[in-house]
């Protein structure tokens, strides 16, 4: 991530502002909701551009962008993304075609990446002396703030697998992320060795199934150690750099899924004893799975 990759991406969409946090990660926004803190306290190289601040842990580099042309002309909530030639026997997105409107996603046939000279869009909209509504062979696109719900149907898998997945990482690598995603692209719920009702409240109805169903893709998990290991036919290690690892963790300790903990828990004896504690089981977790890549090998004097 870099400053002007942050700033742009916002911009794209039509944000007042753009963060940088962590050395890495972006946000936007139109408001300012938090008081100033000291630049000293931002004091994160980016990881894409050495020499530049990213924000710092817990602090934003806040940044107010000046919108393209393009990017002011806002209609409520949508944004004009431009003039765009028809595609063949396909509608999509919300345009605006002469006396119709039509609505829908982009798709392979209709990418909004070839945009053409907006004087092929004027025609004037019925009842509306100042507006253009595009012609029959030209689309005038909007991009609304409906979200694309076509990947969001998820099932249990049809016929149970007697093959059962491990979809393994030490806390705070993504788990939960990686397992958003897998269900997305493939439509099927994850499991857990765990249950947490939280997530399942939120969506993930794996949870409430046994981890060994197989109703479930994968199964997330924690637990590191031979017979745990073998437990599953196969694996999914996810390896996240321990310190943001780290910080994920006690951040979700301290202040849950998407919260943070707060200045004091930082500050204070939590956060060493924390990584006293929780970094030597980040090593032998993560040399645990490794190990079982090529089938579980135990030297005798483990414990």
């Amino acid at each position: 991530m870099t400053v002007f990759r942050c700033q742009d991406n916002c911009a794209e969409r039509g944000y007042l502002y753009a963060g940088l946090e962590f050395g890495a990660e972006c946000f936007c926004g139109h408001k300012i909701q938090a008081p100033n803190s000291s630049e000293a306290d931002c004091n994160m190289d980016c990881k894409g551009e050495k020499g530049n601040v990213c924000g710092g842990a817990n602090r934003l580099s806040i940044y107010r962008l000046e919108l393209s042309q393009e990017s002011a002309r806002r209609y409520g909530s949508a944004i004009f993304k431009g003039c765009f030639k028809r595609p063949d026997n396909e509608f999509s997105l919300a345009v605006l075609s002469g006396e119709r409107c039509l609505c829908g996603f982009p798709t392979p046939r209709f990418t909004l990446h070839e945009r053409e000279d907006e004087e092929l869009c004027l025609h004037r909209c019925p009842g509306e002396e100042f507006e253009s509504c595009g012609t029959e062979d030209y689309f005038l696109v909007y991009q609304t703030q409906v979200q694309d719900n076509r990947c969001m149907d998820r099932r249990f898998l049809p016929t149970r697998s007697k093959h059962l997945v491990a979809l393994a990482s030490f806390p705070g690598a993504g788990n939960t992320w990686a397992r958003h995603l897998i269900e997305l692209a493939t439509g099927f719920y994850t499991g857990s060795y765990y249950f947490d009702g939280s997530l399942y409240n939120k969506g993930f109805k794996g949870e409430r199934d046994h981890w060994r169903s197989g109703r479930t893709v994968c199964i997330k998990t924690h637990e590191s150690g031979k017979k745990e290991i073998e437990a599953f036919d196969s694996g999914i290690l996810m390896i996240r750099n321990p310190y943001k690892a780290l910080m994920a963790e006690f951040n979700r300790k301290y202040g849950g899924h998407i919260g943070f903990a707060s200045q004091a828990h930082w500050k204070g004896k939590e956060w060493p004893e924390f990584v006293k504690n929780y970094a030597p089981w980040w090593a032998s977790h993560t040399l645990d799975w490794l190990r079982c890549a090529s089938g579980c090998t135990w030297s005798t004097s483990r414990s």
